[in-house]
C-alpha cells in the first residue's frame, strides 16, 4: 500500500513575477500526489508515513476540495461583499461540485461573512440615496442575485417612506423642460432611473409649474 510523505515548504507556482506562494507537497511512495495549502493540511486528517489505500485517497481528495472551496469563499468575500448567488456562480465557474459549493457557502454564512439581507439593505439604501427609483433598485438587487424576502424587505426599508414623485423631481435636478422634446427626454431619463410613468409625469408637471432655482 502506498505510503505518504509530506514535504513542507515546497515552492509553488509564482503568484507574481516577484512573489512565490509556499505549499505542502504530498507524495505517495515518492510520486507526486497533491499540493496543499498550509492552512488546509490540518483538515485532511493525514500524517507523514500514513498508508493510503484507494478509499482513503478519494476521501482526502474530497476533503481538500471542500477546504479549498471554503477558503475561496472566505478570500473572495474579504475583497468584496457578495451575495450567496454570486459566490455560487463563482464556484460553479471553478467547476466546484454543487454539493461542495453549497456546504462551503453554508459554513461561511455561519461565520457571519455572508449576509444577503445586509447586502440587500446596503444596495437598496445606496440606490435610493443616489436618486434611483425603486424599480431600478430592484433590478440592481436582482442582478446581484438578491431576490425574495431579503430583497423585498430591503426595498421597503429604503423606499416605503419616500414619496416617489418627490424622488423623481429631485432626480430631474435643473433639467430644461421648455418644450415637448425636453419633457420626452426627461420622461425617458426618469424611466431609466426606475421611476414609474405616473411619478415621472407628475414630477415633470410640478417642475414646469415651480422650476427649481437655476433651471433653464
Amino acid at each position: 500500500m502506498p505510503r505518504l510523505t509530506i514535504e513542507h515548504d515546497a515552492a509553488d507556482v509564482a503568484v507574481t513575477a516577484t512573489t512565490r506562494r509556499r505549499s505542502i507537497a504530498l507524495r505517495l511512495d515518492g510520486v507526486a500526489w497533491l499540493r496543499v495549502e498550509p492552512e488546509a493540511l490540518g483538515e485532511l486528517g493525514v500524517c507523514n508515513g500514513d498508508e493510503i489505500d484507494d478509499a482513503r485517497r478519494a476521501a482526502v481528495e474530497m476533503a481538500l476540495a471542500r477546504v479549498r472551496a471554503r477558503l475561496f469563499v472566505v478570500r473572495s468575500l474579504a475583497v468584496k461583499m457578495q451575495s450567496a448567488a454570486e459566490i455560487e456562480r463563482k464556484l460553479a465557474a471553478r467547476d466546484v461540485p454543487a454539493d461542495v459549493a453549497r456546504e462551503a457557502i453554508e459554513r461561511v454564512a455561519g461565520y457571519g461573512y455572508l449576509d444577503d439581507a445586509a447586502l440587500a439593505g446596503q444596495l437598496a439604501r445606496g440606490m435610493q440615496s443616489r436618486g434611483y427609483g425603486r424599480r431600478r433598485a430592484e433590478a440592481k438587487l436582482r442582478a446581484r442575485g438578491l431576490r425574495g424576502e431579503d430583497a423585498e424587505n430591503a426595498l421597503d426599508e429604503a423606499y416605503a417612506e419616500q414619496d416617489e414623485t418627490a424622488l423623481a423631481r429631485k432626480a430631474l435636478g435643473r433639467r430644461s423642460l421648455v418644450d415637448d422634446a425636453d419633457r420626452r427626454r426627461a420622461s425617458a431619463f426618469l424611466a431609466r432611473r426606475g421611476f414609474s410613468a405616473r411619478a415621472a409625469w407628475k414630477a415633470i408637471q410640478e417642475a414646469r409649474e415651480d422650476p427649481p432655482p437655476g433651471a433653464v
